[in-house]
């Protein structure tokens, strides 16, 4: 129900976790355990499941309106200084690249030559720059955007 939620406040930094192979009771035994916030759009839960320690129930259907809710919710920072700092896929903070010229093969020419700063995910090698993909995704979301090339 909120995947792109997660991605979104991934893309801000924040360490979000969800896993669609489990049960809701699982997750909110999970984040209970881990002290997470647990984030639903089920109006039912208080009656269905054992109670979240930490929630917040979101009402909007659409993903830039649910970004918006739950970061006025819970006061989360937009500002630009930990943006796309974590692999929207794996969770997992990214590493700095130093050595650009390794990634020759996996990143097109064109992209090498415009932008000098490149990120990897640890976990599934995934590579990030921030190119124009950051900007327009900022530009959804009404939050600043890094000013890094």
């Amino acid at each position: 129900m909120l995947l792109r939620l997660g991605k979104y406040l991934r893309i801000l930094g924040y360490d979000a976790q969800w896993d669609t192979g489990v049960r809701t009771h699982e997750l909110i035994e999970r984040a209970n355990h881990e002290g997470r916030i647990f984030v639903t759009r089920n109006r039912r839960l208080p009656y269905q499941y054992p109670p979240a320690a930490q929630a917040v129930s979101v009402a909007a259907r659409e993903p830039v309106a649910q970004f918006r809710e739950v970061t006025a919710a819970l006061g989360i920072d937009v500002s630009p200084g930990m943006l796309f700092s974590r692999c929207i896929r794996c969770n997992v903070e990214l590493a700095s690249v130093d050595a650009v010229e390794s990634l020759r093969g996996r990143v097109p020419g064109s992209v090498l030559a415009h932008y000098s700063r490149f990120y990897r995910c640890p976990a599934c090698q995934t590579v990030f720059w921030k190119g124009t993909h950051v900007l327009n995704t900022c530009r959804k979301l009404g939050i600043a955007a890094p000013e890094e090339r």
